[in-house]
């Protein structure tokens, strides 16, 4: 059966212009849910792009970070925050690449995140790391990082990396709270990571910041959404 334009839901709310953020031309658009802001708990949607709009493909669990969804584009190091915005996805990593147009790093011993200022920061090296660059091959072997996405906050393409505000966003296996990636079960990272194209999106926030209409629990929408891009380490 051919995909038709969804009639409900995140899928039906951004073929409608009701997302605050900018998703570019995406084929795909995986959102990345909550009801509120201080949720650990929240929902992933996959849309995929149609002549009429978008149509939902799947929609699975996932976990966020333990302190919740943080601002627009500038949730800082170490508050536990999932960031809030709308990202690019260009680059995975994991055990053995499942079949990806993004650039994928197959995993070894020297596989590292960096999390120190310096040309490795917010990027996948190989070599000696140091704290706080993130050891993935450790993480991988815990169940963590078996597939990745890279989630493109504070990171090109879509912004500079700054020091300071949060690095190592992903969407993960694992299903766990994290520092603020977002985590969900193996087979889900697969599937975004055999559909994706470059420049394919993730949108993530709670309801009332991510879509025209809504209310966020207790503040209102966060500040002026934009476009980019921007990362907290997780565990």
């Amino acid at each position: 059966m051919e995909p038709t334009p969804a009639t409900s839901g995140p899928c039906h709310r951004l073929s409608a212009g009701e997302v605050r953020f900018d998703t570019g031309e995406a084929q795909r658009v995986v959102f990345a849910l909550g009801h509120q802001r201080e949720t650990t708990e929240a929902t992933l949607t996959s849309c995929l792009r149609l002549q009429d709009g978008y149509a939902e493909e799947w929609v699975q669990p996932a976990r966020i970070g333990s302190g919740g969804f943080g601002p627009v584009d500038t949730t800082e190091v170490d508050t536990l925050q999932t960031p809030t915005g709308s990202y690019t996805m260009t680059e995975g990593f994991g055990r053995e690449n499942p079949g990806t147009e993004l650039e994928y790093h197959e995993l070894s011993p020297d596989s590292h995140w960096g999390g120190r200022p310096g040309p490795h920061f917010n990027q996948y090296f190989e070599g000696d790391g140091q704290w706080p660059d993130e050891g993935l091959w450790e993480l991988m072997e815990e169940g963590l990082y078996e597939q990745a996405v890279v989630v493109n906050f504070n990171r090109p393409p879509d912004t500079e990396a700054i020091p300071g505000l949060s690095f190592a966003i992903f969407l993960h296996a694992g299903m766990a709270e994290s520092w603020g990636c977002v985590s969900t079960d193996t087979d889900t990272v697969v599937r975004v990571l055999h559909n994706a194209v470059p420049g394919d999106r993730f949108v993530l926030g709670a309801e009332g910041d991510v879509f025209t209409g809504g209310s966020a629990t207790t503040e209102g929408p966060a500040d002026d959404p934009a476009e980019s891009g921007t990362g907290v380490r997780n565990q």
